[in-house]
């Protein structure tokens, strides 16, 4: 329910209603706005997996150690991945002749941290507080599920818009879309880890007010004028 209730909103979500009708310039928007984003990602994870190891091992340290090697595996998989979508994302944008350059200054979103954009850096790469609670693993990690969620909605969306530009500029959807058999999409496995960490039955509510946040982040991006 609480991906269904994203999808629903990404699709009705301008920027994606216009890559889908073709309007003018939409579709290079998408890859120049989200850019920066998809740039930062990998290394959003690489500490967030560090700060979650410190605070988990200090918050329960025997049963963390049972963990410990299968948590590493997890993140690092999730990370390498992410940094080939970053390279399938140049691919999709070199189909639409914009080189790296085209993306890093497209927008001049750097050095505007008011832009809608950074916000979703921000929050996504907010650093999880090792002391306390104001950011904790829970959050973190289902923060890392709802950028999942919007990757994999979007995917869904325009696969068909960009498919005649051949393979190679759709395989950023595609990979988002199709999963090896019998092995767990990132958002399953951040999910499971997220609720191991939190210690408590899954709520639903709790849940998915975490997620939308994120999502109506991606969202309000996308609404900026172009």
């Amino acid at each position: 329910e609480i991906k269904k209730e994203s999808f629903l909103k990404i699709m009705r979500s301008r920027l994606i209603r216009d890559c889908r009708e073709n309007v003018l310039d939409s579709k290079e928007t998408l890859l120049i706005r989200y850019w920066p984003f998809v740039d930062e990602f990998p290394e959003m994870i690489r500490k967030n997996q560090l700060r979650i190891c410190a605070r988990e091992f200090l918050r329960h340290p025997l049963d963390f150690l049972f963990l410990l090697d299968e948590v590493i595996r997890i993140f690092e998989e999730i990370k390498s991945d992410e940094r080939d979508h970053r390279s399938l994302w140049l691919n999709t944008s070199s189909a639409l002749e914009l080189d790296e350059k085209d993306l890093y200054f497209g927008e001049d979103f750097y050095g505007k941290e008011s832009l809608e954009v950074w916000k979703i850096i921000e929050k996504v790469g907010e650093r999880v507080s090792i002391f306390g609670n104001k950011t904790t693993s829970f959050d973190a990690l289902l923060r890392l599920v709802a950028v999942e969620i919007v990757a994999e909605s979007i995917s869904h969306n325009l696969l068909v818009v960009f498919n005649d530009l051949g393979d190679k500029a759709t395989a950023w959807f595609r990979a988002h879309i199709y999963h090896k058999e019998g092995v767990m999409s990132h958002e399953e496995l951040v999910y499971r880890l997220a609720f191991s960490f939190n210690g408590e039955e899954p709520d639903k509510e709790k849940t998915n007010k975490v997620i939308q946040e994120v999502v109506d982040l991606f969202i309000e991006a996308g609404e900026m004028k172009y």
